[in-house]
C-alpha cells in the first residue's frame, strides 16, 4: 500500500490578495476543495491508482478495474479471455463504460421518480460500449491481514440492461458501516451476453457469455482482493432481479464452484422455469442473423456487424424475446430446476422478496391476469386462480400470484434444498413502504429494498428515520451474513434475531416499519405447487 497524494489543505485567497494555507474556510475567503487522496495497489499484475471517497480515509474506491480482454471483433460471443496486464501506472478513478443497451433502464428510474415527485431528467444514461468488462472495489482497509469478507453485487435489469455503478450500488456506505469489502461487476447483456447460433454448437462455450462473465470477475475477485485487504476464501454474491436469477445459476453451475461460499437473493428465483434450451437460442440467433439482410448468416458476417446495429436490430424484431441462461452442456448442465432438486448445494443462502413486486406494472385486468395464470401448467392453474381471488383488487390478485411464482414458491424450494445440504437458509419478505404518495402509489415495489442495502436513499426519496432505522438493520443483517454465513449478532441486543428456516417450523423475516418474525407466507400453497415441478423435472 502507498499513498501517493496526499490531500492538499484548503487554498485560500483573502480580500487583499494574500495567498494562505488554512485548515478551515472563512467566509470572506474564495476557497478550494481538497483534491482526493490517492493510493495505489497493485492487482492483476498491474498497477492501479484508486482514491479515498473522503478525506477520513474510511473507504478506499478503485474504478474500472478491467478483469477481461474487450469482448469485441473476434471476441464477441466468446468466453471472457484473460485481461492483459498494461504497463505503468493505472488510474482507477472512473468508472467504465456501461455494456450495451438503450435506456430500458434509465426509463424504470424516470417510472418511480415520477411517482416521488422527481424530473424525469435527472435520470440520464451512462456511454454504453461493448467494451465494458470491468470492475469497482471499495474498501475500507487495505491492510492484506484484515482479511475482510467480500461482497460481489451482481446488477439486475431483465439481463438487458443496469450497469455496476448506478447511483443505489455505489458501494463506499456499505462497506464502511458493514466493515466488508463491496465489489459491483459488469456483464454482457441481451443479445451480446445471451446468445447463440448454430455454429456455436461445438464451441466449448456455446451460450451464456453473460454468466461466463461474471464467473470470469469471480475469478478475478479470487486471485486478488486480498490485495484490496479481502478475504478470498469468504466471499458473498448479492444481487437483485436479474442479477439475483444470475446467482441461482451460479449457485448450481460445475463452472463456479468453490469461487464463493455464500449467495444473497433479492427477488431472484424464477430463473427455475424460465432456462432456454440451447437449441432455442441457436434459432434465435440465426432468426436474426437472416433479419439482417446480410449476403449469408454465418457467424463471422455477424461479428463484423456494429453493435448499434446488432442491438437495434434485436430490439426491433424480437422485442418479446427472454434474454435468460440456456441449458448448454457448459455452464448449465441440466435446467436450474433439475440441478436444484439432484445435486447437494455448497453455500448458505439468504433469499427473499418485496411484498408489491409487480404492482407498479399491473392494471386491472381480467385478460391478462388469466394469460399469467394461464401460462402455467394445468395442474397449478387452479392454485394461482383461487390466490389471485384473496386480493382486493385484480392488479392486486395478479401481483401476488405472480409473486408467488416468481420468487415465493422457488424461495422456498432453494431455502430447503440447502438445508437438505447441510447448509444454512434465511428467508425475508421486505414489506416497507415509503411515506407519502409515491409509496402510496407504489407501495413495496420490485427493486425498493436496494437503498436499504447499500444506504444509498436517493435524495427524491421520502426518506425519514424509520428507513434509517430499517437501512442500519438491514445492512447489519447483510454484512453478519457475509461474514459468517449467519445474519444474527451475538453482540447487538437491538437486531431482532431472524431465524433459520426450518421445515418443521417455516418463519420469516418481515423488514417493514417494525422488523418481525412472521410465519412463511403462502408456503402451503407453494408446497402443493413444488411437488407437481419436481415430478415435471425428472421428466425432462
Amino acid at each position: 500500500m502507498n499513498t501517493l497524494l496526499l490531500s492538499k489543505r484548503f487554498i485560500c485567497f483573502l480580500g487583499w490578495g494574500l495567498l494562505i494555507s488554512l485548515p478551515f474556510t472563512i467566509a470572506s475567503q474564495v476557497c478550494y476543495a481538497s483534491e482526493p487522496i490517492s493510493i495505489e495497489v497493485t492487482a492483476g499484475n498491474e498497477i492501479l491508482i484508486g482514491q479515498y471517497v473522503d478525506q477520513s480515509k474510511n473507504v478506499a474506491a478503485f474504478k474500472g478495474i478491467p478483469y477481461a480482454a474487450p469482448p469485441v471483433n473476434q471476441r464477441r460471443w466468446q468466453a471472457p479471455e484473460k485481461h492483459q496486464p498494461r504497463s505503468g501506472k493505472q488510474l482507477a478513478t472512473h468508472f467504465a463504460d456501461a455494456c450495451f443497451q438503450d435506456n430500458y433502464n434509465t426509463q424504470w428510474y424516470q417510472k418511480v421518480g415520477k411517482a416521488f415527485g422527481a424530473s424525469p431528467e435527472i435520470f440520464t444514461d451512462p456511454t454504453f460500449s461493448e467494451d465494458c468488462l470491468y470492475l469497482n472495489v471499495w474498501t475500507p482497509s487495505l491492510h492484506k491481514d484484515k482479511k475482510l469478507p467480500v461482497m460481489v453485487w451482481i446488477h439486475g435489469g431483465s439481463n438487458k440492461a443496469g450497469w455496476s455503478y448506478e447511483a443505489n450500488y455505489i458501494g463506499a456506505k456499505l462497506a464502511q458501516q458493514g466493515q466488508v469489502i463491496v465489489v459491483s461487476i459488469a456483464y454482457r447483456l441481451g443479445v451480446f451476453g445471451f446468445f447463440s447460433h448454430p455454429e456455436l454448437t461445438q464451441s466449448t462455450a456455446p451460450a451464456n457469455f453473460g454468466l461466463l462473465d461474471q464467473i470470469e470477475a469471480l475469478n478475478w475477485i479470487n486471485n486478488n482482493i486480498a490485495q484490496f485487504g479481502g478475504d478470498s476464501s469468504n466471499i458473498t454474491l448479492f444481487g437483485e432481479s436479474a442479477g439475483a436469477a444470475n446467482i441461482g445459476n451460479l449457485i448450481l453451475s460445475p463452472l463456479a464452484d468453490g469461487l464463493f461460499q455464500r449467495a444473497i437473493s433479492q427477488s431472484g428465483g424464477f430463473q427455475l422455469w424460465n432456462n432456454a434450451d440451447l437449441k432455442s437460442q441457436q434459432t434465435f440467433g440465426h432468426e436474426l442473423a437472416t433479419s439482417l439482410d446480410m449476403t449469408d448468416s454465418s457467424l463471422s458476417m455477424l461479428k463484423k456487424i456494429s453493435a448499434k446495429i446488432l442491438f437495434n436490430k434485436a430490439k426491433q424484431d424480437f422485442s418479446e424475446y427472454y434474454y435468460g441462461a440456456a441449458v448448454d452442456g457448459h455452464v448449465l448442465p441440466d435446467t436450474a430446476l433439475n440441478l436444484l432438486f439432484k445435486q447437494k448445494l455448497k453455500v448458505d443462502l439468504l433469499i427473499g422478496s418485496n411484498q408489491d413486486e409487480w404492482l407498479m406494472y399491473l392494471d386491472n385486468s381480467p385478460e391478462k391476469l388469466a394469460q399469467m395464470i394461464n401460462s402455467y401448467p394445468k395442474e397449478i392453474q387452479g392454485i394461482l386462480k383461487k390466490r389471485a381471488q384473496q386480493e382486493p383488487s385484480i392488479a392486486r390478485g395478479h401481483d401476488q400470484a405472480s409473486t408467488l411464482m416468481d420468487m415465493v414458491c422457488p424461495g422456498y424450494a432453494y431455502a430447503q434444498q440447502i438445508a437438505k445440504s447441510d447448509k444454512r437458509a434465511y428467508i425475508y419478505r421486505f414489506k416497507r413502504v415509503r411515506t407519502g404518495t409515491g409509496g402510496d402509489k407504489l407501495q413495496a415495489y420490485h427493486g425498493a429494498e436496494i437503498p436499504y442495502v447499500f444506504n444509498t436513499h436517493d435524495d427524491w426519496l421520502t426518506t425519514n428515520k424509520d428507513d434509517a432505522i430499517l437501512t442500519t438493520a438491514m445492512i447489519k443483517y447483510w454484512t453478519n451474513f457475509a461474514k459468517n454465513g449467519g445474519p444474527n449478532d451475538d453482540k447487538s441486543t437491538d437486531l431482532r434475531i431472524w431465524p433459520q428456516f426450518d421445515e418443521n417450523d417455516p418463519k420469516v423475516l418481515a423488514l417493514s416499519d417494525q422488523i418481525s418474525v412472521i410465519a412463511a407466507p403462502d408456503l402451503s400453497i407453494c408446497l402443493k405447487i413444488l411437488p407437481f415441478l419436481k415430478q415435471n423435472s425428472k421428466k425432462r
